[in-house]
């Protein structure tokens, strides 16, 4: 038993020291991270650099040091330590994160297909990481390779359907050719982000798809369609076309206009009139915006809240009486934002 004592009271300094020195590790990544957020982004590395002298096993300061680097303009040297963190922790639940911005900065040099098999990648590592499909979705978006890019927004959309940016960026990319389910991303994009500096975008492209059929002429509206559309047999997947033509005769409609007193009270009209054609009873009506949107939008309308939404689409725009309303309002928005949190997407 003598003989054991020495090695244990060594096994408790061993473990004393080892705790010691990973609480340190964690102040300096702490301290790391504060240099980071107010832009000094050498000083934060050298604290990386300092807690992985202390714990050279810990992922936080790899990672951390790896986002500087690349604040810092270093992308090679992000690069380098992003392989680097992925062969020493090849299992570890976190390298998502690295993969995520290993392929964001490949991306950003100009080597787009690099980051899409590094996207790919962690995609099979992580395949419940909204993150990864919209990144390459970006991706290939740049590449102009825009129906890849919206499976891949269509992925991140059924992992996390309150992601604004893929809402936006769907309703960008859908905008030009089916626009029903453009102007149902757009909206949820708004009432996710009602009030940035890309809101104002969503708004002005939700009233250029309200009015893109219409040509008026005087007193005169004429709706032109494209009726190639109209072929479910030839576009069987998320065909709006019946819906779009029924939304352009209400579009037209100077009802609307006489009895609404507000552009978000015209709007609100108008998605409500849009959404009780979304029934969607007919088997015929598929694919993912009709069996992601429509329920959405439906369940929204029968908890009466499509009057809200239309207010917060409106908020970018500053108008004074819209932003009082919702100011005045405000149960109404938090009951808004309590349902659409709770709602289930399907």
């Amino acid at each position: 038993m003598k003989k054991l004592i020495p090695l244990l009271l060594f096994v408790s300094s061993f473990y004393y020291v080892a705790a010691q020195n990973n609480a340190d590790a964690e102040r300096m990544v702490l301290e790391g991270i504060a240099l980071h957020d107010k832009g000094d982004y050498d000083g934060a590395i050298k604290k990386y650099d300092e807690a992985l002298k202390l714990d050279k096993n810990y992922f936080d300061a790899y990672y951390e040091k790896s986002y500087s680097l690349y604040a810092l303009g270093k992308a090679k040297d992000c690069l380098n330590l992003s392989k680097d963190i992925i062969k020493k922790f090849p299992e570890h639940p976190m390298l998502n994160a690295v993969y995520i911005q290993y392929g964001s900065v490949l991306d950003d040099m100009g080597r787009p297909k690099d980051a899409i098999e590094v996207y790919d990648e962690g995609i099979k590592k992580f395949p419940n990481d909204y993150l990864l499909y919209f990144n390459k979705g970006l991706t290939f978006q740049k590449l102009g390779r825009v129906e890849e890019a919206l499976i891949e927004y269509q992925h991140a959309l059924k992992l996390k359907p309150l992601h604004s940016s893929s809402n936006y960026y769907t309703g960008m990319l859908l905008q030009g050719q089916n626009k029903i389910p453009a102007l149902l991303a757009y909206c949820t994009f708004l009432a996710i982000e009602p009030n940035s500096k890309r809101s104002k975008d969503g708004l002005v492209s939700i009233n250029s798809i309200i009015g893109m059929n219409i040509k008026k002429e005087g007193n005169n509206n004429t709706i032109f369609l494209d009726v190639s559309g109209f072929d479910k047999k030839k576009n069987p997947e998320n065909n709006f076309s019946t819906v779009e033509f029924m939304f352009s005769l209400v579009s037209t409609s100077k009802e609307i206009d006489s009895l609404s007193k507000t552009p978000a009270d015209k709007l609100s009209v108008k998605l409500q009139m849009l959404i009780n054609s979304l029934d969607n009873k007919d088997k015929e009506n598929k694919g993912f915006y009709w069996e992601h949107y429509a329920p959405f939008f439906q369940a929204m309308k029968e908890k009466d809240h499509v009057g809200t939404l239309a207010r917060l689409i409106y908020l970018s725009s500053g108008d004074e009486e819209n932003t009082q309303w919702v100011a005045d309002n405000e149960k109404a928005v938090e009951e808004f934002y309590d349902w659409i949190k709770a709602y289930k997407w399907k």
